[in-house]
């Protein structure tokens, strides 16, 4: 009786323990495409965007805060120049003001840069053109990114896990080419 009992306390804190770790391990860790294992951690962003509020409420399009997007290969995360276009210390937009727009106030105001923390960051050996994505290939950034607008929280991990076999389907569906050196040159 006291035998069994231990060992049923025994296997069940190995199921317990594997459990716990397992689902710890796969979400902060991950494969990376050349096999290497990558840090996946959720990012607590300095101020609860709420990218709904912008694009549904506001009407606001992408390129209005990521302003680059179409210009450079480079995606731009907006900062203080493109907040402060809305967002004035001396008119505030909320009545009464929302305790995350008065952060964005304060960074206005102080001339700092908001520290927002990048979710999306492609190995050091891919080259990624989000103006030939988005002017050339017409992509909505909902292909890549998720349905953006609907998020009333700011992004704190990818939605859409970046690989490169869903990229190389993409370009395979859309009869673009999808030679090696388009992207690892």
């Amino acid at each position: 009786m006291r035998k069994a009992y231990i060992i049923g306390s025994i296997i069940t804190i190995v199921i317990i323990t594997s459990a716990t770790f397992g689902s710890w391990r796969l979400f902060y860790y991950r494969e990376d495409n050349a096999g290497g294992r990558v840090i996946r951690k959720v990012a607590i962003q300095p101020i609860a965007y709420n990218h709904n509020l912008h694009v549904e409420k506001n009407r606001l399009e992408c390129a209005f805060c990521h302003r680059y997007v179409m210009a450079t290969p480079r995606a731009t995360i907006p900062n203080i120049d493109v907040c402060g276009a809305c967002h004035r210390p001396e008119a505030p937009l909320t009545n009464p003001i929302s305790a995350e727009e008065k952060k964005v106030l304060e960074y206005i105001k102080e001339g700092k840069k908001i520290p927002w923390i990048k979710v999306y960051v492609l190995p050091d050996f891919v080259y990624f053109s989000h103006r030939r994505h988005v002017m050339i290939g017409s992509l909505d950034c909902s292909v890549c990114h998720g349905r953006v607008s609907k998020m009333a929280k700011p992004f704190n991990k990818q939605t859409i896990e970046i690989k490169m076999d869903r990229c190389i389907n993409c370009h395979r569906e859309k009869k673009v080419p999808h030679d090696c050196v388009n992207c690892h040159s």
